[in-house]
């Protein structure tokens, strides 16, 4: 069962309550401390983009394209819809020869309200580029060009893309061909995979811990890691936790988070990986329960503690700006004994 993570009160008392679950796994796949369920399977989302970018780097784009790591970072991106988003995602079309056209993530508005308003204000539409997925989707169409394969149906689990993306996802969770991967289809229309926390973690530690993976994959995990960290602005955008964190740290960290709530790390100094969930797919608890998670794992010092109180504790105001209550995290984080014997492989 998920456990109490976040306990949102109004004056001095509690009205609502938020619960999470919480994995954390080394990079030899052994579960380090949990909260709540750390086997529970959720949707991975756009916390599954580093590994849906690995197959195209590990496909020969560094050298065929001359991909830099702002490009491998914008592959990996849930961006804002930002000016310098669309740009690179519009560049990188380019670069393959290819158009906008065929992208198949849809269209909505930029997340980043100060993008939203400059389209309104300019009497203009947002396109399939302002799509947050709009990066990934190039990557994908990128990858069949590397396969020497049309892009057209790319969406579609048998397309020889998404079979080399399943591929690396099963690698790099430690599944085997016999285990299955449920998936189902996610916003940006790609399938998405049903996992436990505990394999998302242990990716992500692998993915900053790379040491027991085959040359070309640790190479792509190197590259996908190192762009994600360097360039949190660009994988996600303004205000966001990701570039939060990063600032915080100062890009200590590779952070990813995804729709519904969910919130995977993963931590290089100590070869760790971390899925955070929270039960209702509420994102407003979020960043609290990662930074507690954090905090308990003695990851952050109190310098950075200080710089990120706003995030821990944030505050709760009416619509005449003054402040009627706040969050505070109560979530209990347990250690785990390290065992010889891997959990995970």
């Amino acid at each position: 069962m998920a456990e109490r993570a976040v306990e949102i009160f109004r004056g001095e008392w509690v009205e609502s309550v938020a619960y999470a679950d919480v994995a954390v796994v080394d990079s030899l796949g052994r579960l380090i401390a949990w909260a709540g369920d750390p086997e529970q399977s959720t949707f991975w989302r756009s916390s599954a983009k580093p590994f849906q970018t690995m197959p195209v780097i590990m496909a020969g784009a560094v050298a065929k394209f001359g991909l830099s790591a702002e490009d491998v970072a914008i592959l990996t991106s849930s961006h804002g819809g930002e000016v310098r988003h669309v740009e690179r995602v519009e560049a990188l079309l380019a670069k393959i020869g290819a158009s906008p056209e065929e992208l198949a993530c849809g269209i909505h508005w930029p997340s980043t309200l100060s993008s939203r308003e400059a389209l309104v204000e300019a009497g203009k539409q947002p396109t399939v580029l302002h799509n947050n997925c709009s990066g990934k989707h190039t990557g994908m169409v990128m990858l069949s060009r590397l396969l020497g394969v049309v892009s057209a149906g790319y969406l579609a689990s048998e397309h020889p893309v998404q079979v080399q993306i399943l591929e690396n996802v099963r690698r790099m969770t430690g599944l085997s061909a016999q285990d299955p991967i449920p998936t189902a289809t996610d916003g940006c229309g790609v399938p998405t995979f049903y996992l436990p926390l505990t394999r998302m973690a242990f990716a992500y530690a692998q993915l900053v811990d790379p040491r027991g993976l085959e040359a070309d994959q640790a190479l792509a995990a190197q590259m996908v890691a190192e762009a994600i960290r360097t360039y949190p602005e660009l994988v996600s955008g303004q205000g966001r936790l990701e570039v939060e964190l990063a600032q915080a740290t100062g890009g200590r960290l590779v952070t990813k988070g995804g729709a519904e709530a969910l919130f995977t790390i993963g931590v290089p100094e100590r070869g760790w990986g971390i899925a955070v969930k929270m039960a209702d797919g509420n994102p407003r608890t979020l960043a609290s329960t990662v930074i507690a998670s954090l905090i308990q794992l003695d990851l952050l010092d109190d310098e950075t503690i200080h710089a990120l109180h706003e995030v821990i504790f944030p505050t709760l105001k009416n619509h005449a700006g003054t402040e009627v209550g706040g969050m505070r995290a109560v979530l209990p984080l347990h250690r785990a004994r390290i065992s010889v014997r891997p959990r995970i492989r």
